[in-house]
């Protein structure tokens, strides 16, 4: 048999080497910081009427990022990234600097926008009552804050719930966004829906300690502890 009658052996083929793929482990099995809020939570009626509002405004192009209204709070204090060694600690030493303060209540008023209305940055639900008793709660709250070494805003506190946020600062399109959401509020005062003549009850009679998720479809909250305030007449002043 000449060389070109013999015939050609295959080649062997090495196997293909198996890729190496590094799992990530899940989210919640990492030892991380957890970011942490206190909030008093909302009766279900301002729940509702929160999103009335919402679907109200919602349609309209504002490049607004609005919330879930099941997440719509109070926020009293925002304690960003907390080691959870130290949520533990908050949990076990908060009820007793809370149940210093009486329950009270306070009532949902109108609209209002963060900085000023020439330049919007955030729309929120106003809410108004005894004063000296939100007050004593917040500082009372954050002198204990402090002590353990959290970040404390030093701007005076305005209570509010954030309605939606403004996605994109710099659109051109949102050059008549003021005029906008002037319009807005006066049509949604006038339709009852966020008139201050006709406000909903706020009872605040606990503060919730607060975990933010950051998912793809927006934040999650999960509750990690309540603390109740000490019960007392919610109506007085």
């Amino acid at each position: 048999m000449t060389e070109q009658e013999r015939p050609n052996k295959p080649k062997k083929r090495r196997p293909k080497r198996q890729k190496f793929v590094k799992e990530r482990p899940a989210p919640e099995t990492v030892d991380t910081d957890w970011r942490m809020f206190l909030a008093a939570p909302l009766p279900p009626d301002v729940v509702e009427r929160i999103g009335a509002i919402i679907a109200e405004l919602g349609p309209r192009d504002w490049s607004l990022r609005w919330i879930t209204p099941n997440n719509a709070h109070l926020t009293l204090h925002f304690l960003g990234d907390t080691p959870p060694e130290e949520v533990e600690i908050l949990r076990m030493a908060l009820p007793a600097v809370v149940a210093e303060h009486q329950a009270f209540e306070l009532r949902t008023a109108g609209l209002g926008v963060f900085p000023k209305l020439q330049s919007p940055r955030v729309l929120w639900l106003g809410l108004w009552g005894p004063a000296h008793r939100l007050e004593s709660l917040y500082n009372g709250l954050g002198d204990y804050l402090d002590e353990m070494q959290f970040p404390i805003e030093e701007k005076p506190f305005q209570p509010h719930v954030t309605l939606g946020r403004l996605r994109n600062t710099n659109n051109v399109a949102i050059r008549h966004l003021p005029e906008q959401i002037r319009e807005a509020i006066a049509d949604l005062e006038t339709s009852g829906l966020a008139d201050p003549k006709c406000p909903l009850p706020v009872p605040i009679d606990e503060v919730h300690l607060i975990r933010s998720h950051l998912d793809q479809t927006g934040p999650r909250y999960e509750v990690i502890a309540r603390f109740p305030l000490t019960p007392g007449n919610a109506e007085n002043t």
